[in-house]
């Protein structure tokens, strides 16, 4: 085989059904929301798409958590919790000790609480978690519908197609598709 030429590939929409072509074999399927995000991806290969640009959402998210204000106050108040702290323990008061620990423990749950993965802030009423779920459901779903049709495109696409919050189309050799 010529590796210089690319198989040719159909992933196209006709009213209510799709035309799937991958190497010699083309198939048709009944019209899935995740046959519309496969295609939004084979459209832009190796350039990653956010789930809620999937979904037809706005991009901005929710407002944060704690906004940078008030993660400010949080800082000073557990720097003066800090030091009260170690004055109690210098003059002997445990039960001063005491209440400034159980505020320093209080705050840094509270903080905990209002931040993700690498300390980053949550954000209110944030959806992009529920969305990636969504998305990511409704792309496997379609790729197991084609796999019971059209088993090559079917791996292909399981191979070159990755779900996150950003989802991408990331084949090795990404053929010439009609979309």
């Amino acid at each position: 085989r010529d590796l210089t030429t690319r198989p040719a590939a159909v992933f196209r929409r006709d009213g209510d059904l799709w035309h799937l072509g991958y190497g010699d074999r083309v198939v048709r399927l009944p019209d899935a929301k995740g046959l519309h995000d496969l295609a939004a991806l084979l459209a832009v290969p190796n350039q990653p798409v956010h789930v809620r640009r999937l979904l037809g959402m706005p991009l901005a998210g929710a407002d944060p958590v704690l906004d940078t204000r008030a993660r400010a106050e949080y800082r000073t108040r557990l720097a003066d919790l800090s030091e009260q702290i170690d004055d109690a323990v210098a003059a002997n008061d445990r039960d001063r000790a005491a209440v400034a620990t159980a505020e320093r423990d209080f705050i840094v749950a509270e903080l905990t609480a209002a931040t993700g993965l690498a300390h980053r802030s949550r954000r209110l009423g944030d959806d992009t978690e529920r969305a990636r779920k969504t998305v990511t459901a409704r792309i496997r779903y379609a790729i197991g519908r084609i796999r019971r049709v059209h088993p090559a495109l079917a791996e292909h696409l399981d191979r070159s197609v990755h779900t996150g919050v950003e989802c991408a189309y990331q084949p090795d050799a990404p053929p010439a598709w009609r979309l």
